[in-house]
Parts: C-alpha cells; sequence; structure tokens
C-alpha cells in the first residue's frame, strides 16, 4: 500500500502531524510486509498541495488529507481521473468531509490499513462553458451540437458549481434548461448546482435541502431571487443542466468548489453534468452522517434557554 499524505500547509500542526505520521505509517507498512515474508511495504509520501501529474506518477492506493474540508475540496480537484480512498483527518474548523481526528484515526489504523474501513462514493460535477449566441438561442439545437464545440474552460467539483453576480454586484438575469427543456429564467445574485456532498454548505445557506450521501442526485439553488416563488429543485444526476444567461455583470464568474473560478460572458453558456470521475471517501465508523449532522451542525436539536 502506497499512502499519500497532504496537509493543509497553512495549519502548522497539521503540517507536524504529517511529519509524524510518516514515520509512524512507514515503519507500520515495512513491519507488516515483515510479517508477511518480506517483500516491498508500501511507500508513504508527504505531499503538500500536489498537482494532478504528481499525483498520478506518485499513484497512491489511499490519499489521506491533514486539514479541513477546503483542504478535502483541493484535493479533489488534483485527483481528477484518479480513484482511489480518500480519508480526511481534521485540522479545520467544522470537519465535515474531514470526518476523522487525528485520535479517531489512529485507533482504527488497523482497519483503515487493511481497506475495511467504510467509505461512500460521492457524485461529482462537471462543468464547461461553450459559446451561446444571447440574441438567437435556438441556434443551439442539442446537447450533442454543443459538447462537438471546443469549451473555453471547464472544472470539476466535489461539492457545487456556483454562478456568482460579481462586481458591481447587481442582479444578473439566467436561463435554466434542464435535460433540453426550457424552465426559466430569473434574475438573482447567482445560482448553485449542488451535490448530495455540498447540500451541506453553499446551498443549504441559500436554503437549499440536506440530501443524503448516499442519494446520486444534484439540487440547483437560486442565490437570492427576485422572487419567492423560486425553490430549489433536486434533480436525478442523470440530468444536464445548461445556464444561458441573459444578463451578468462584468466580475461575474463560475465557481468549482470555491477552487477554481473562471470568468463568463453573456455569449457563453454554462454545461452541468455528472463527472465522469466518482470521489471515494472513507467514513467514520464511529459516527454515522446523520449522528455528524447532529454532532456538527446542530440538526435538528431544540431551542435552548
Amino acid at each position: 500500500m502506497d499512502i499519500a499524505l497532504i496537509p493543509n500547509p497553512s495549519k502548522p500542526d497539521a503540517a507536524e502531524a504529517a511529519r509524524e505520521l510518516l514515520k509512524l505509517l512507514s515503519s507500520r507498512l515495512a513491519r507488516d510486509a515483515q510479517g508477511r515474508g518480506g517483500g516491498k511495504g508500501g511507500q508513504v509520501k508527504v505531499m503538500s498541495c500536489p498537482t494532478r501529474a504528481d499525483l498520478l506518477q506518485f499513484n497512491p492506493s489511499l490519499v489521506v488529507v491533514l486539514g479541513g474540508d477546503g483542504t478535502i475540496l483541493s484535493t479533489a480537484q488534483a485527483m481528477d481521473g484518479l480513484e482511489v480512498p480518500v480519508l480526511g483527518v481534521n485540522f479545520g474548523k467544522l470537519g465535515y468531509l474531514a470526518a476523522y481526528s487525528l485520535e479517531e484515526f489512529l485507533e482504527n489504523l488497523d482497519l483503515i490499513l487493511a481497506g475495511k474501513a467504510p467509505h461512500t462514493e460521492r457524485l461529482m460535477l462537471h462543468g464547461a462553458l461553450y459559446p451561446w449566441n444571447n440574441e438567437d438561442s435556438s441556434a443551439i439545437q442539442s446537447l450533442a451540437e454543443l459538447e462537438a464545440l471546443t469549451p473555453r474552460a471547464s472544472g470539476i467539483a466535489l461539492n457545487d458549481i456556483v454562478i456568482n453576480a460579481g462586481a458591481p454586484f447587481r442582479m444578473i438575469e439566467l436561463e435554466v434548461q434542464i435535460n433540453q427543456q426550457r424552465t426559466t429564467s430569473f434574475r438573482s445574485d447567482g445560482l448553485i448546482v449542488a451535490t448530495a456532498s455540498g447540500s451541506t454548505g453553499y446551498n443549504l445557506s441559500a436554503g437549499g435541502p440536506l440530501i443524503s450521501p448516499e442519494v446520486a442526485a444534484m439540487v440547483l439553488t437560486p442565490i437570492c431571487p427576485h422572487t419567492l416563488s423560486f425553490r430549489p429543485v433536486v434533480l436525478p444526476a442523470s440530468s444536464s443542466i445548461l445556464v444561458c444567461p441573459h444578463h451578468l455583470n462584468a466580475g461575474s464568474r463560475v465557481n468549482f468548489d470555491g477552487q477554481v473560478n473562471v470568468p463568463i460572458g453573456e455569449d457563453e453558456c454554462l454545461l452541468i453534468r455528472r463527472a465522469t470521475t466518482r470521489f471515494m471517501l472513507v467514513e467514520n465508523p464511529q459516527i454515522s452522517h446523520w449522528q455528524m449532522l447532529a454532532q456538527k451542525m446542530h440538526w435538528a436539536e431544540s431551542p435552548r434557554l
């Protein structure tokens, strides 16, 4: 087993823990190899802010992220196309995706190294910007025609893909098409398309629903819409979502997991679909998804004096 340790470089305690785990895990893997009669015991490598090329070259069988949810999201960006289990050790604030404390990681080390710790396969999104005729949207006949073009920019997301209004922060107007069917045009501060993993993040703050991570779905949530009748919508993961702008600001942007952002113009449309890449997240066997909601987000708690 080859293990990549990815600490958040801005957190000294995470970097220190990575150095300690490097020694502990290297010794453990060598000892395990001797117990099996010798042979290669596996490598452990500390990788600070690795690129996709770095991870593909090392090709780990397990990725241990030491940081918060943001560090996991940045790791997910680098792991595009690399489907190996990712385990998060929380050195951040909430730590919803990073489900382990350092103590819990060490307590469950035998289970983790044996590959028997529970994990979920998380849906990821792919978004791409294509040319669009703002004056004649009927020029796009089908998604096949659209995808035959070369996108100006694209990206993946574990949590969400967001169109933000941007400076000068006036409302923007967007048209949404679902499965090549026009639905509505609306004015708002932007739009969130989130996965179940991202339903506890920006989507929740904007009034969207919580979705169990076992559900393969995406949720469409407007940001401060100029109408109270536009409620969030949950869609199957097989859906295609085409967002065509009718009016944007100079600073309007598309944001992928808060990690990568690109400008969007009124002559472009954003196509969001299920990504071919899955994200395999190692879960903490000591706490369920719903217990974590109650413990970390105080979900469904009664009012207190």
